[in-house]
Parts: C-alpha cells; structure tokens; sequence
C-alpha cells in the first residue's frame, strides 16, 4: 500500500530552520541498524577508516616521514598506516548549496537501503559537545567538511603524533573528487598517546538527536517500532514521501 503525502505536511518553522541550517547534520543507515543499535541503545557507534569502501583509506598507503634513519622508515612507517587506518570516525551528510541533506536520493539509494531505510538528523554544535565531553580525555578530536580536491601532503614531521597534527586534514579529510555529491562531515578521533589499543567507541545520542526521518520505501510494520523508540527518545519522528518527482517531508 502506497503511503499518502497528508494534509498537515508542512513542519513547524522551528524545525523547518533547523533542517536549513548548516548545524543539521544527516546520518542515513539501515533501519536494522537505526532500531537495534542506534535508537535502543542512544548511542552512536564510531567506525573505524579500515572498514571503509574507499580504498584511500582502507589501504595502507605506505606513508614516509622524513628526517629518520633509513633501517627505520618500515617500521615507522607501518606504525603510522596502522594507526591511521584503526582511527575511529563519525560521517554525516550536509546540506548544500543546491540540496538539502534529507532529499539526496543517491543517499536514500546507497546508504539508506534503497530508500527503505532511516536517515537521523544531529545538531552538530550539540552531538560534538557531547564527544568532547565524554572522549576529549583519552583522544583528540577533529571536525571539518571534507575536501574533494586532491592535496599534496609534504611529511616533512620527524614523530607520528606531530605528523598527524601537522597534516590531519590532508590525512582524514580529502576523497576523491568522485565523491564530491555526499557533501560529506566528518567527526575523527585520534587517540593522545601513540599505544595503538583499539575498541569499540560509543557516544550518547540523547540530547543530539533532533529528528528520525523514515524513507519512502520505509516498511509499514516497522511504524509501531519507531513510534515507541520516538517516545523514548522525546524525538519527532517523519516519513519522507515520493511525489510529483521529487521528495516531501
């Protein structure tokens, strides 16, 4: 059964500012995921550049710093690729110039499982405040949009902790200019001493969490799930609608 665009489908214009503005931050998701992990739990898990589907940053890209001994450079080396690609990350879309970050139907396509999925909406101010708190002790924590331009790194930096520090967003913030449509925020975590003990990073989602928008494909089953995790998390709930060729929320 086809879902109806409702009467009342216009949002309040406090929302509705919100969702313009450049603090709104979107995470689009399987619904799996969305109900299980991240709303059950409010919780936001972070991922690791490793397990990534770009290969700049799953592969190891045999990076060089200068100004140490020959019979160091591996081994060196390895150490700066291992902890790079272990580095723990949050991604967001935002919105553009020429599209909001809600109606981005190659995004509903490849990352909100074929439009049946959810799409979560962030205050960034809000969700980044919160990291700060809860991880600001043990790593260092960078935010940027990132850079669709190819940029030249000079490893000109004699330890891994200055290397990162001097060229951090050459390291975690450039893609292939291919990828330049998903208008990509990222949140990074690098961890304040150089011991590579990794696990898996959580952060508290409640007071960030502005909006859960439902795909247009978004199963009818699934509703009352949604309706209580929606309660629970004092957090609108809406479904995005195909008509007429373009989205309606």
């Amino acid at each position: 059964m086809k879902y109806k665009i409702p009467k009342e489908k216009f949002m309040t214009k406090k929302l509705t500012n919100f969702l313009d503005s450049d603090d709104a931050i979107f995470h689009y998701t399987k619904r799996e995921t969305a109900m299980e992990y991240i709303l059950n739990n409010k919780t936001l898990k972070f991922g690791l550049l490793k397990n990534t589907n770009d290969p700049y940053e799953y592969k190891k890209r045999n990076t060089v710093i200068c100004q140490i001994a020959t019979n160091e450079l591996k081994e060196i080396s390895n150490s700066l690729d291992d902890t790079i690609l272990n580095t723990p990350f949050l991604s967001f879309c935002t919105n553009s110039k020429i599209q909001k970050g809600y109606i981005r139907p190659r995004m509903w396509s490849q990352y909100g499982q074929n439009q049946a999925g959810i799409c979560l909406v962030f205050s960034k101010k809000l969700l980044i405040k919160t990291i700060k708190k809860e991880l600001s002790k043990n790593y260092t924590i960078y935010n940027k949009k990132m850079n669709y331009k190819k940029i030249e790194i000079d490893p000109s930096t004699e330890s891994e902790s200055e290397y990162i520090q001097s060229f951090y967003k050459n390291i975690f913030f450039q893609k292939h200019i291919d990828y330049k449509d998903e208008s990509e925020f990222r949140i990074v975590l690098v961890q304040k001493n150089e011991e590579n003990t990794y696990k898996d990073l959580f952060v508290d989602i409640s007071n960030s969490l502005k909006l859960i928008i439902l795909g247009d494909n978004f199963p009818k089953v699934y509703l009352p799930t949604i309706k209580n995790l929606s309660l629970e998390l004092n957090v609108e709930h809406k479904k995005l609608l195909w008509e007429d060729n373009q989205y309606h929320l």
